[in-house]
């Protein structure tokens, strides 16, 4: 299996793009904060110590250092994908 290796100035975006299974095929670190991972529509964010899941600019998902997971919409268990 093939590895990358980021190496020289961080400052500015990282791109990541990798053959396409399904769906997109690109991922974004934005390197001079290192808290926020953009995946086309979503982003996850890092704020003290939670992380924020968000799209369209708005977080539908928070997930705490304790695992506590809050939502704003339904939560199905035992569904399918």
């Amino acid at each position: 299996m093939a590895g990358i290796i980021l190496t020289g100035d961080t400052s500015g975006t990282i791109t990541v793009n990798a053959p396409a299974v399904a769906g997109t095929n690109t991922i974004s670190l934005p390197a001079s904060t290192g808290t926020t991972v953009v995946l086309n529509g979503w982003t996850i964010t890092e704020s003290g110590g939670v992380l924020f899941f968000a799209t369209g600019g708005t977080n539908k998902m928070k997930l705490d250092a304790s695992g506590n997971l809050t939502c704003v919409g339904d939560v199905t268990a035992f569904g399918t994908v």
